[in-house]
């Protein structure tokens, strides 16, 4: 071989490994996530707030609710309030796709059911265009109802002061539904032990922290006893809105084993899934995964149901874990890291895939999952930060099932909580719009004294500009 054509063939051997090399990287390269619109403050000031949840009709409303700030808890200021005030939990609607928030409308111009008390609310929509709130009073629930028929088109329809429930406290609630007003309020007693009333048959039938509450007639009316969930710790719930389905279902821990009386976890706890084939008048239990119940940051599973009718479930689990003794010999262990879990289910949730979908090593928690309206799509919203020494932020994502989140950081300028606080508070949310694009809810902290105690925290809100990752 001459000199000429031996380095012209090395040329060419190199250029087309080069080639081969690009089209690898490039199939083998993550995709860089999707891109997020400027964050809205939700919170209007002075007025504060934190655990935040978000929810989507068909028309493009977006529906949000939020837990006041603590000072502001028995009478707040609002300035969207035609008294100025508010001692309910924040509700508030975006006709216009999220650039700004205002109450939903009251029964009258003076919106006294503003003041009805209210520590922490939740949402949820039926299929006959309704939107209920349920908020706690501690003791019991306050239960409100709007119909909504269009982009803004949102009337008032009733409200009162109790559910009523028979469990003496409620600690959390929830709310889902589906179909023409069948309504599922799901209350946090708090422990498994003190009460005894809940009434029920089948495997999900039992002690537990959460009973369930039924309606049918659109939150007129509910049964007061219920039906407590065996051995649920932190729930969350979700119904299916396929035409005339009646499955009702909950994603729960279980505290590991703990009656969170007088026992606490294991070591090892369980993940369940309560499924109701017969819309509420009773659950089946079935086991999903196992969790380290020793974390001391666990927290609930969140769970929507696709339009084909399979459901996805996000846990956030925790990795490896520090533990420490104190001189009262108690013990806590923390997590060095986390672990994204998520769980898909094709047979109404009595068997489960398991999938580990970290997109990277880090502390993660309030992990919020949805589904996109065509079901081809999930998105997520939450909060990470790489270590245990890094602020907070806030991050989003939209994927296709089967690979991982490529996380978008939504306000990398603002950190959510210093490096000496957890995430804030218990919650965040994410929904889809009904164009694909993913909007997510958080809290930022605004004052206080890090690791000490915060004082005052704020409500944003941001959407996706595009529907996948880029």
């Amino acid at each position: 071989m001459n000199s000429f054509k031996g380095h012209a063939l090395t040329g060419a051997i190199l250029v087309l490994l080069f080639v081969v090399g690009v089209l690898c990287f490039s199939a083998a390269a993550p995709s860089t996530g999707i891109a997020f619109g400027p964050p809205v403050q939700v919170t209007p000031y002075p007025g504060k707030g934190y655990e935040p949840a978000v929810y989507v009709d068909q028309f493009g409303n977006i529906f949000a609710t939020a837990h006041k700030e603590n000072w502001q808890l028995v009478l707040g200021p609002d300035p969207n309030s035609p008294t100025y005030t508010r001692s309910m939990s924040w509700d508030w609607v975006s006709t216009d796709g999220g650039l700004t928030f205002h109450d939903l409308p009251g029964l009258t111009p003076a919106s006294l059911e503003q003041h009805e008390f209210g520590d922490e609310g939740d949402m949820a929509l039926d299929d006959a265009y309704h939107l209920y709130f349920v908020d706690t009073n501690v003791t019991d629930n306050t239960i409100t109802r709007w119909t909504v028929t269009g982009a803004g088109n949102i009337r008032f329809d009733l409200t009162r002061p109790l559910i009523p429930a028979f469990q003496p406290v409620d600690d959390r609630p929830w709310v889902t539904a589906h179909g023409a007003g069948h309504v599922f309020y799901f209350g946090n007693e708090g422990d498994k032990v003190t009460y005894p009333l809940g009434q029920g048959t089948g495997s999900g039938f039992g002690p537990g922290r959460y009973t369930v509450y039924k309606s049918y007639d659109g939150a007129e009316t509910f049964d007061s006893f219920g039906y407590t969930l065996n051995d649920s710790g932190w729930c969350r719930p979700a119904a299916d809105h396929t035409p005339n389905s009646p499955y009702v279902y909950a994603v729960c821990n279980n505290d590991g084993g703990g009656n969170d009386l007088t026992t606490g976890a294991d070591a090892v706890g369980n993940i369940y899934a309560y499924v109701s084939a017969n819309d509420g008048q009773s659950f089946g239990r079935y086991l999903i995964d196992h969790y380290k119940a020793m974390d001391s940051s666990n927290s609930w599973p969140t769970v929507n149901v696709a339009r084909d009718g399979s459901i996805w479930a996000l846990y956030v689990d925790a990795g490896t874990l520090q533990c420490s003794t104190d001189a009262t010999g108690s013990t806590t262990c923390d997590p060095v890291n986390n672990v994204l879990k998520l769980y898909h289910s094709t047979n109404h949730g009595v068997t489960w895939t398991i999938s580990d979908i970290t997109p990277m090593p880090g502390r993660y928690r309030y992990g919020s999952i949805s589904i996109s309206p065509d079901g081809k799509r999930l998105g997520v919203g939450i909060y990470y930060r790489p270590d245990n020494n890094s602020a907070w932020h806030v991050y989003g994502a939209i994927w296709s099932p089967g690979s991982k989140p490529a996380l978008t950081s939504i306000d990398p300028t603002n950190p959510v909580a210093p490096p000496e606080n957890e995430a804030p508070a218990d919650l965040m949310g994410s929904w889809f719009n009904p164009d694909g694009t993913l909007g997510v809810i958080w809290t930022r902290v605004v004052l206080g004294v890090p690791g000490v105690v915060t004082v005052n925290r704020d409500i944003y809100y941001a959407r996706s500009t595009s529907t996948k990752s880029r």
